[in-house]
């Protein structure tokens, strides 16, 4: 498989296209995610994201969960499968935490008794607004039968991982998901990683601060080696 150009840029990835017209190289970079234009960096991060969504693609695949992955290329790059991508992003929570307590006026760390779906539109132009399904339609960013495969994937998926990151001691707070069409089809795709959930920690059920794996520019140091020994071993 060769790379023929680049096809995006993002602040932690980057996409290639391949002389496979069906397919991408999607490299993960050593840049930690921050709201700041602020850039850093640390070195081994784009691995440790590239594993641990190739492990959980892989593990949501034994469950059936369509997604774009095909296989880990090489310790940061997956090859997946290219994908007519629809512009928004799902951010499913499990907790109410973060800025969905503060919205809400619950106590951060509230369990909720369903897990709550947004749609966010990804327009950096707009800051991202939050939409729900009928501007999804109205917007034509979807119909209401691939809304209803996205909900259906999503739903599954959380109730897959819920359990996975359960089993290593950790609560699934809250995690982002996107998804493209390959044809007719609905798939998962983008990635699983630190970046894109956010875990408490159940090791210690009586600490009052459960949030060790946030993630800052300060903290990155020790919260990727963590997550990532945690969630493979």
């Amino acid at each position: 498989m060769k790379i023929q150009e680049t096809l995006a840029e993002g602040k932690t990835k980057k996409i290639y296209a391949t002389d496979e017209t069906d397919q991408l190289i999607m490299e993960f970079l050593d840049v930690i995610p921050q709201e700041t234009s602020k850039k850093a960096t640390l070195k081994g991060k784009g691995a440790i994201n590239a594993a641990i969504s190739a492990y959980l693609f892989d593990y949501l695949g034994s469950y059936n969960v369509p997604t774009h992955f095909i296989k880990q290329l090489d310790d940061n790059s997956l090859v997946v499968k290219k994908l007519d991508m629809i512009p928004f992003k799902m951010v499913i929570w499990n907790l109410a935490c973060d800025s969905l307590a503060k919205r809400l006026g619950l106590k951060d760390g509230t369990v909720l008794e369903t897990p709550v779906l947004e749609l966010y539109l990804k327009n950096a132009k707009l800051k991202n607004p939050l939409i729900n399904d009928y501007h999804a339609y109205a917007l034509g960013l979807c119909d209401r039968s691939e809304m209803g495969s996205i909900v259906r994937i999503a739903t599954k998926v959380n109730a897959v991982l819920k359990s996975f990151f359960y089993r290593k001691k950790l609560t699934l707070a809250n995690f982002e998901l996107e998804f493209g069409k390959s044809g007719s089809q609905v798939l998962m795709g983008d990635e699983l990683s630190p970046d894109t959930f956010t875990v408490w920690d159940d090791v210690d059920t009586d600490k009052m601060d459960k949030k060790p794996f946030q993630i800052t520019p300060e903290a990155a140091k020790t919260v990727y080696p963590k997550l990532h020994e945690r969630l493979l071993k």
